[in-house]
């Protein structure tokens, strides 16, 4: 347990924060000011934001409704804060990154310093190779939108003991986002495009995290797309339901459509990377030759060397 206020409300991390969020760039969120304007007067405007969460009077504004289209034909909608907004959040993100840096598990990539995804694809070649052969490839039901406030803030408190902050956390989450009907107030979920929600993220999945690895499993987890290693069928079978049971305890739902239990001999894809033997080799989304499951191995050792020959690069 630890007080980070002192360093979250610091003018240089202010002015940190503020460096951090103009070299992102980024459009203007709901009251129309871009980051030319706030850069205008820049050494005011943080001064005077410092003292507004200093003196309790900041009010984060609603977020600003983004829809993006995706490539399968569906929609991904973003919620933009406001530049004042990106920078409390950024400025908080700050002192908390080092905090939480030394709690998170070496099993969680995505949203860290220094890791990435090819880390991860790197870890589960390692796990393959120590005989954890058999997969559950899993994917959570629209993770973000479903997390639970009270149990965010809850994960969040056993780290950070200081009511100010906290409410800091909770009026971004439950501000809402302005949208062409109006303003929605959410229920549970966390904004996708908030600086803070992230972490926020890798907070609320750390437990699950402990609870996972402290089994006879191996896990290996990017946000909320994940694979849980095995060395049996059997065992991965009797695993697919503690992580369902698990998972539902934290009010999540696992995607049965696109979970599914594999092995490294029939193949599947994780993190734009096929997995099939020995192979490792980065795919393109959009075939549906690869997909997660590669196709019963209906291809034999003459076509499996063609497959491998079309793409460039194999580890291990």
């Amino acid at each position: 347990m630890i007080d980070i206020a002192s360093r979250f409300l610091d003018i240089n991390n202010f002015q940190r924060a503020w460096e951090k969020v103009a070299e992102n760039r980024g459009c203007a969120g709901t009251d129309g000011e871009t980051i030319d304007s706030f850069a205008h007067n820049q050494t005011v405007n943080i001064y005077q934001l410092l003292n507004a969460v200093v003196n309790s009077s900041y009010q984060p504004l609603p977020y600003k409704q983004v829809v993006i289209p995706k490539k399968n034909g569906k929609q991904r909608e973003l919620k933009i804060p406001c530049v004042r907004d990106r920078i409390v959040q950024q400025a908080l993100l700050n002192v908390l990154y080092p905090l939480m840096e030394e709690k998170f598990l070496p099993v969680s990539f995505a949203y860290r310093p220094n890791l990435s995804y090819i880390n991860a694809v790197e870890k589960i070649a390692d796990w393959r190779d120590l005989g954890y052969s058999w997969v559950l490839d899993a994917d959570i039901v629209k993770f973000f939108d479903n997390i639970d406030h009270h149990r965010l803030l809850k994960e969040v408190r056993l780290y950070i003991d200081n009511p100010g902050i906290l409410c800091l956390i909770k009026s971004w989450i439950s501000v809402g986002v302005l949208t062409q009907e109006g303003l929605i107030l959410p229920q549970k979920g966390i904004p996708q495009g908030a600086v803070i929600s992230p972490i926020l993220a890798n907070i609320y999945l750390h437990e699950f995290d402990e609870i996972v690895i402290a089994t006879d499993l191996k896990l290996v987890r990017y946000a909320d797309d994940f694979l849980v290693l095995s060395r049996s069928q059997e065992r991965i079978l009797t695993a697919k339901l503690e992580i369902i049971n698990l998972l539902d305890a934290m009010g999540l739902t696992i995607n049965t459509e696109k979970t599914q239990i594999t092995n490294f001999e029939r193949g599947f894809r994780f993190l734009g990377h096929g997995f099939l033997e020995n192979a490792i080799f980065p795919v393109d989304a959009n075939q549906t030759k690869l997909k997660s499951g590669i196709e019963q191995k209906q291809a034999k050792k003459s076509s499996k060397k063609k497959l491998l020959k079309n793409f460039s690069y194999l580890i291990k």
